[in-house]
């Protein structure tokens, strides 16, 4: 449905970077990545509000590089919505269609049609002014709906929503697209939207697309040192493969070693990554160190409560930060100041790719 073969653009100091990126049709695509990392560029060039500086877009294998936004059969809508102040539900639902010269009889029905899918029919002479986020959202989404785009582009449309208010649209985007076979584009910060809406997610990261996947992959298994650090592995070092037996490789970093369950050759650099939520405490006199588990001696620097869990640095030749779950009774949660021992096994020390 839609390519985007090596798509290059300078804005100011920001760039996109030889973007590859394949959607299909009716797919839901989210895409994600730090502010100011390209996400609102990549979608604006897409719906044709940018055109690339090198590269080429094709939509249903015709290249639309240069054609402008209202030829690309495509509708895009913002955070803030964008409606006119001025305008009614049904106004605001019906300005492309006027736009468009259709009929008035096909008009009305249609945006009728729409007030009842979107649960919004009793708004039907409302101005956005009295309208909740989530009214607003629904009208907005209608709006873009009813000159039938064959994609939708949605910029963070849950951002503004209350918790309960974001799962109603969740549930409701995806009816829409499976009612109309729309192929949608998403770009989101929220790892809520990333696994309740998204067939695949796309991470882009200083105008590059570094990886695409489920998010699964996308969050337990980044492939890069920037994708990691995205995707909030705790730890992530830098160090020397020492020893490789063919089925583990051990890595000195500051002197300290560590070992995982992947092969790397010997004498080379390497980046780890190591999720805080794997790692673990015991009292030193309890520990029986296995090939399978790696241990690291530190004091405790800092303890960071938070809704689900607890943020424990540990400070040493080897600092750490280890995430334990607050129902979690098993794990031992040492004091400020005190000594402790943090574990964690080898197959949770992920080698990570070099580059971005």
């Amino acid at each position: 449905m839609i390519a985007l073969e090596h798509v290059s653009m300078t804005l100011g100091e920001f760039s996109l970077h030889d973007v590859d990126l394949r959607i299909s049709t009716g797919e839901y695509l989210v895409i994600m990545g730090p502010s100011g990392a390209g996400k609102t560029v990549l979608l604006e060039t897409i719906a044709g509000l940018r055109f690339p500086d090198s590269g080429r877009i094709l939509l249903g294998g015709t290249d639309v590089s240069c054609i402008p936004p209202e030829n690309r059969h495509i509708a895009i809508v913002y955070q803030d919505y964008s409606l006119f102040p001025h305008m009614t539900a049904f106004d605001n639902i019906a300005f492309g269609l006027r736009l468009r010269r259709v009929a008035k009889p096909e008009t009305e029905q249609r945006v009728r049609s729409l007030l009842k899918e979107f649960n919004i029919a009793h708004l039907i002479d409302h101005y956005p002014s009295s309208m909740s986020g989530g009214e607003q959202q629904r009208v907005a989404l209608a709006r873009a709906l009813a000159v039938n785009p064959e994609i939708l582009l949605l910029d963070e449309p849950f951002a503004a929503l209350d918790p309960n208010t974001r799962e109603e649209c969740m549930r409701m985007m995806l009816a829409v697209r499976k009612s109309q076979n729309l192929t949608i584009i998403q770009v989101s910060h929220s790892r809520e939207e990333a696994y309740g809406v998204s067939d695949r997610v796309a991470l882009i990261i200083d105008g590059c697309v570094v990886q695409t996947g489920s998010a699964d992959d996308i969050f337990r298994n980044p492939r890069s040192p920037a994708a990691a650090k995205y995707a909030g592995i705790d730890n992530i070092f830098r160090g020397t493969v020492i020893s490789c037996n063919g089925a583990s490789s051990t890595i000195d970093i500051g002197g300290h070693q560590i070992t995982l369950d992947s092969i790397a050759p010997v004498g080379a650099s390497v980046t780890i990554g190591i999720a805080g939520e794997h790692v673990s405490f015991a009292e030193e006199p309890h520990i029986t160190v296995g090939p399978a588990l790696n241990a690291v001696s530190g004091i405790v620097t800092d303890i960071l409560p938070m809704e689900h869990a607890v943020k424990i640095r540990i400070g040493g030749v080897l600092p750490l930060t280890a995430v334990v779950k607050r129902n979690n009774g098993l794990i031992p949660i040492p004091s400020l100041g005190e000594p402790c021992v943090a574990l964690f096994l080898c197959e949770d020390v992920h080698l990570l790719e070099e580059g971005v």
